[in-house]
């Protein structure tokens, strides 16, 4: 249910972003006679709070990732991820030990944004992510201890201006989502635009 709502959201701010930046849709606020020059670029470091789910199984390992973008315009950008595991995520089902760490992440995406109001942005990314799940523990000694997977990725959240070139930004991203076996997150970070 959470990935149908996701990528409705995701759908409808690329189609809305779409809609305006080729003058179709609704009309643009009047904007100051001084108008501001889009940053070209940006930066975001953030602290992800992963969770690895697989059937009767969750574990929340943490990430600390960060993005590379290079805007294309005032609604669309591009984007390279590179995201290192900074903690596995334990438990203990059934008296055996699980332990679960995602390390590396790489991506790339393709953004669209849309400004609600001053210093407010939404934003949807889609693209492709691969990552390498290591897994520890009795729980998964029938499975292989480190695997890379790969597949769609995509995401939505929101940025926040703090003063002209900083932002906090946070977002919900799905790594990866297949056979049951799922790699999502959330993460809290700031941006700085160049």
């Amino acid at each position: 249910m959470l990935q149908k709502t996701v990528t409705l959201l995701l759908l409808s701010v690329s189609l809305s972003a779409l809609a305006q930046s080729s003058g179709q849709g609704l009309k643009p606020a009047p904007v100051a006679p001084v108008a501001k020059a889009a940053p070209d670029a940006y930066v975001e470091v953030s602290l992800n709070s992963l969770n690895y789910a697989q059937t009767g199984l969750r574990l929340s390992p943490t990430a600390l990732r960060t993005i590379v973008g290079k805007n294309m315009g005032p609604t669309f950008s591009y984007e390279g991820m590179l995201a290192f595991g900074t903690s596995q995520g334990t438990d203990t089902l059934g008296g055996k030990s699980a332990a679960a760490k995602i390390d590396p992440l790489f991506g790339a995406y393709l953004r669209a944004r849309q400004e609600l109001a001053p210093g407010l942005e939404v934003f949807g990314r889609v693209g492709a992510a691969s990552l390498v799940k290591n897994l520890d523990g009795a729980y998964f000694a029938s499975e292989a201890s480190s695997k890379r997977m790969g597949g769609l990725s995509y995401g939505l959240g929101v940025k926040i201006r703090i003063n002209r070139k900083a932002s906090f930004v946070t977002d919900y991203t799905s790594y990866y989502n297949r056979r049951e076996e799922t790699i999502d997150g959330v993460s809290l970070g700031l941006a700085i635009d160049y």
